[in-house]
This record gives C-alpha cells, sequence and structure tokens, in this order.
C-alpha cells in the first residue's frame, strides 16, 4: 500500500503522504479507495483493490478481467489474495480469528479438543 501511495504522490516521505488529498482522486473524481488506509496500521480490504481497478478502467469488469498494466494493483485486480493462492477455504477458516477469542485451528469435533475437555472430568 505505501508504494502505491508514494507512486500517487511522487514521494516516500510519509509527511507527504499523509498531506495527501487523495480523499478525492482528481482524475476521476471520486474518493480514492485507499485513503483510510495509506498510512498503515489498518489492513486493506481486498475489495478496495476492486474498486480502484474499476475506477481505472472506467467502471468496466470485463476491462479489469483483461488488464495486462504493469501495476502494482495488478495481481489483486479480481478481488482475491494471490499470496494465499492454494489455501483452502477450510484452512484459511482456521486460521482467521473466530468472535470471542483467539482460533487455535482445531475444531470442537476434533480428538485433541475433546480429550483436553474430557481430561478432568470423571465418568460416571
Amino acid at each position: 500500500m505505501r508504494a502505491w501511495c508514494s507512486n500517487c504522490v511522487q514521494s516516500t516521505r510519509r509527511g507527504e503522504i499523509q498531506k495527501c488529498g487523495g480523499y478525492l482522486v482528481l482524475a476521476t473524481g471520486k474518493p480514492c479507495p485507499f485513503y483510510e488506509y495509506r498510512l498503515g496500521g489498518k489492513r486493506v480490504k481486498l475489495n478496495a483493490f476492486r474498486q480502484a481497478c474499476l475506477l481505472c478502467m472506467g467502471g468496466s469488469p470485463s476491462l479489469v478481467r483483461e488488464c495486462e498494466a504493469n501495476c502494482l494493483l495488478h495481481p489483486f485486480r479480481m478481488g482475491k489474495n494471490p499470496n494465499i493462492r492454494g489455501a483452502s477455504k477450510e484452512r484459511m477458516r482456521a486460521i482467521r480469528p473466530k468472535e470471542g477469542g483467539i482460533s487455535t485451528g482445531f475444531s470442537k469435533n476434533e480428538a485433541l479438543y475433546a480429550r483436553k475437555a474430557s481430561a478432568g472430568k470423571k465418568e460416571p
């Protein structure tokens, strides 16, 4: 994200990126989908990448799909993260934090969880 913003404002200095007026992109007259992420601290949603590509291609999903530009966003243009290619949905669900706690990657139905839960209980 920093590389994209640095390219846009033509500076690698944090102060220049912080002063970015990207809340309104001059070329399109629309808000920059990366403005709130420009200083880091927040994880960029994949949808923001897709929205930027749609802005670039005049709102045409077919042009985004066919795009061959040498661009930092190109690998993310379809709204998917190429860095986790091959990871199954089940695996991603297992490593994603659960609501109200930390994910261990194990489900309640797996033997390890069942053994830990029943280890302190006496059978009647």
